[in-house]
């Protein structure tokens, strides 16, 4: 999310940016030659921003759920598939890095982000060799 008087309104950026790529854009903003190589390559910003000053203030959107709500108990789940991720979710080894499978914490993000109807696709099955 960009924030400036001159961010582009009504406007979406598909464009891949990253950490490097707002380094490299406050860089040119400031008229700093690149620390390093990394950000020398990185894209600029510059998509997101106009010449142009917009002072109109913008609406705040309320949030919809709210910040101190907990995820319910597993048994308060009435959806099976959506139960069966939860259930598994909780059986994973999250204590330290990269304990748990990775095939299976994919599942569980898909389906938490696309919903319990949606396919998980064949794509991203791994290959045993992989």
């Amino acid at each position: 999310m960009v924030i400036s008087p001159y961010t582009r309104r009504h406007a979406l950026d598909s464009t891949n940016f990253n950490q490097t790529s707002m380094v490299r854009t406050m860089e040119l903003m400031l008229g700093l030659p690149p620390l390093n190589q990394f950000d020398a390559s990185a894209t600029p910003m510059a998509s997101c921003f106009t010449d142009r000053i917009d002072l109109t203030p913008y609406t705040a959107v309320e949030n919809n759920i709210p910040l101190d709500q907990l995820n319910p108990e597993v048994s308060q789940i009435r959806d099976p598939r959506q139960r069966h991720w939860a259930e598994v979710s909780l059986a994973l080894p999250l204590d330290d890095i990269d304990e748990a499978d990775e095939d299976t914490l994919n599942r569980i993000l898909w389906h938490a982000a696309r919903g319990s109807d949606a396919g998980y696709p064949a794509w991203a099955v791994a290959d045993d060799d992989d």
